[in-house]
């Protein structure tokens, strides 16, 4: 199969059900679906922290996951570690919209959408802890589509003493065998690729800070990937 440009929408951290900034955590989900739509995305990426916490309103998520369905294009999420409530067994992904996958083996999981020529793969925040790597079970591509990465954590040195929870390293990323790296946790746009790995980029926050961004990313066979960061407007 030859792969055929593809763009996505990378965002995370949106942080839905927020106690701090509620109403401006849902205004920066309105406007990823309308630049989802704006931009004529093939999918959606949301790299952990869909939600804030455990006790977000079920009515709430099931709202969420109902707008991106309308999207009509894939949308993945992989948990962060403030999406307790996806990953506590009370959430059932049975009910997941055709067009929702939620990510949550445990150990990490590859999806293929062939639809759009989309492999991608991730591993929720079950353990934020030192002893989590969120790209250390990282799978080596099996398929011809273009491959994603999807982790929730910090990427940082690989010192031994350095105990940040779900640490993700220059060196893992530097070897990651795939096509593009869309992380999450840290709250601003900001590329950290390592040498000649593939890129890796967070896309930022839609809210929450003084700064809402996310992430345009274009996959071409030509060109090979670009990533622009979109401001949102306030």
């Amino acid at each position: 199969m030859t792969q055929k440009q593809l763009k996505l929408l990378h965002t995370s951290d949106l942080h839905l059900g927020s106690d701090i900034y509620p109403d401006d955590a849902i205004l920066g989900f309105e406007q990823v679906l309308q630049l989802s739509r704006e931009h004529s995305v093939d999918g959606v990426i949301v790299a952990g922290d869909l939600f804030d916490n455990r006790g977000v309103a079920p009515e709430l998520v099931s709202d969420v996951f109902a707008r991106f369905n309308e999207l009509g294009r894939p949308v993945v999420v992989v948990p962060g570690n403030h999406d307790t409530f996806l990953m506590n067994g009370s959430f059932n992904s049975s009910s997941l919209p055709e067009n929702v996958h939620v990510l949550l083996e445990r150990g990490g999981e590859t999806l293929d959408i062939d639809s759009i020529g989309l492999s991608v793969w991730g591993e929720p925040v079950y353990d934020h802890s030192p002893e989590f790597r969120p790209m250390g079970a990282l799978k080596p591509r099996c398929s011809e589509n273009w491959y994603v990465g999807i982790a929730h954590g910090l990427v940082t040195d690989n010192d031994p003493y350095n105990e940040y929870s779900s640490k993700i390293t220059f060196d893992e990323l530097a070897v990651a065998d795939c096509d593009y790296v869309a992380l999450g946790h840290v709250h601003v746009f900001r590329e950290v690729t390592s040498g000649s790995g593939a890129p890796a980029f967070y896309s930022g926050a839609p809210a929450g800070g003084n700064s809402p961004t996310l992430a345009i990313v274009t996959l071409d066979p030509i060109e090979g990937v670009s990533v622009k960061a979109i401001q949102l407007k306030r």
